[in-house]
């Protein structure tokens, strides 16, 4: 009978403790949206900002962030699809030139006129799950 408890006891700890780091890996993800419109205006976040502010406004945001060990940071641009991709090649460079690692870049092209997108509510009128990188 003690056997049985024992075995029972361990199984459950064991199942506790891979919830909590299912959990814990989840939570341990920061997206960083950006936006850039057709006619090359940024927004980081729901900030509008110049070419040249890209970096200071990237940093400044994970700074104020909690620190969280070996937290992946998830660098989202969403550009308009007429967009020269150099461009957004150049946005996405001032970006990482803020934070060195655990990070990546997801790019999204969309049809900004077709969404209505244009301003600092951008976010709110994409749908993600609609959408392909």
């Amino acid at each position: 009978m003690a056997n049985k408890f024992y075995i029972l006891l361990c199984f459950l700890g064991f199942a506790i403790i891979t919830k909590a780091q299912s959990n814990t890996e989840n939570s341990n993800t920061f997206y960083l949206n950006v936006f850039i419109d057709s006619n090359k205006t940024i927004y980081v976040e729901e900030a509008k900002t110049s070419f040249q502010n890209v970096q200071k406004q990237v940093s400044e945001i994970l700074r104020n962030q909690p620190f969280k060990i070996d937290q992946q940071i998830i660098f989202r641009i969403f550009g308009d699809k007429d967009l020269d991709m150099g461009y957004i090649m150049d946005v996405n460079a001032e970006m990482r030139k803020a934070i060195r690692e655990n990070m990546k870049t997801e790019r999204y092209l969309l049809e900004t006129k077709k969404l209505n997108i244009d301003g600092e509510n951008w976010f709110q009128k994409i749908d993600l799950k609609a959408l392909k990188q």
